[in-house]
């Protein structure tokens, strides 16, 4: 049996999605700004100093992220901001989040510390949280905390604040692209094999595993039809996000994925404006794979070494 061609989606955002997201970034961009970093040795990575950064979140409570600053490079250096994938926990320094003669700050947003690391379980899942209306969902919050996040990185003193990535990889490649378009100080953006995006085409598929499965369960107990999850999604898909986006995009995409497929990254890249690029692995599938982190400073070094 033939396989039925899958239809790529084109941004139809909301009537007032960009009054929504302009206030949103707005309140992000008004909250005061406080943090404090500690340096614990056993932290430190081989090549970076790793800090543990802390700020106040717009609800008041503590953040925190790992800051690691590189050794051999002077200051003022790039730096990127690693935003993290679905789950309460926080992307490591490690061979996948350590730039060469850049600074990152990987984010928890969900709590204060960043550690220990928490393995995902449906009852820690978050997807229908809020879901209810634009206004409530929890991605608003954690758009808002991602931004919140890049004018925490941007104050740093080893940072160049004329040269910074979002970057991430699934739920964070979605929130970058997000950064991409409402947040100013973002440079650049690079996007892994990116979520949150062509919401229709996920939902439209059977979810027989979690996180997505959370969607499933969520209209099961509630009688909530895929409809009106809709209706709340628009404002949160990176496709809708994307002719908004004013920093060079790279994506990637992974054909072996099992749940962000062609048609979901494909989508999201056409949307985007130039300049932007997609790197496609072949066989692999959804996690981390080694030349990402060479793509990501490949990427940044040919834009910043255009604007500085």
């Amino acid at each position: 049996m033939e396989t039925p061609a899958v239809p790529l989606k084109t941004p139809r955002p909301p009537a007032d999605f960009e009054s929504f997201w302009r206030a949103a970034a707005q309140e992000a961009s008004d909250a005061p700004l406080r943090f404090e970093r500690v340096h614990l040795p056993g932290d430190d990575w081989h090549t970076h100093t790793v800090y543990r950064l802390r700020w106040a979140g717009l609800d008041g409570r503590g953040r925190e992220g790992w800051y690691a600053v590189p050794r051999d490079a002077a200051p003022p250096v790039p730096a990127v901001l690693y935003l993290p994938g679905y789950g309460v926990s926080t992307v490591p320094i490690n061979e996948n989040t350590a730039f060469e003669g850049m600074a990152t700050l990987s984010i928890n947003l969900h709590g204060y510390a960043v550690e220990p690391n928490v393995p995902y379980s449906p009852e820690l899942g978050y997807f229908t949280r809020g879901v209810e209306s634009p206004q409530s969902y929890i991605y608003r919050r954690l758009a808002q905390e991602s931004l919140l996040a890049m004018r925490v990185l941007a104050a740093q003193a080893e940072v160049d604040s004329r040269a910074l990535v979002a970057a991430g990889l699934s739920q964070g490649g979605g929130l970058a692209v997000m950064l991409g378009a409402w947040c100013p100080l973002t440079r650049v953006v690079v996007a892994e094999l990116p979520a949150l995006s062509y919401w229709e085409y996920l939902l439209d598929r059977p979810a027989w595993r979690y996180p997505l499965r959370e969607f499933v369960d969520y209209m099961e107990t509630t009688g909530v039809s895929r409809e009106a999850l809709l209706r709340t999604l628009q404002y949160y898909d990176a496709v809708n996000h994307a002719p908004y986006v004013r920093a060079p995009a790279q994506l990637s995409l992974a054909l072996k994925d099992p749940g962000i497929r062609a048609p979901v990254v494909v989508s999201l890249y056409d949307a985007l404006p130039q300049p932007k690029r997609l790197l496609i692995y072949e066989d692999h599938g959804h996690d981390w794979h080694p030349e990402m982190r060479v793509r990501l400073q490949e990427w940044a070094r040919l834009h910043f070494g255009r604007e500085r």
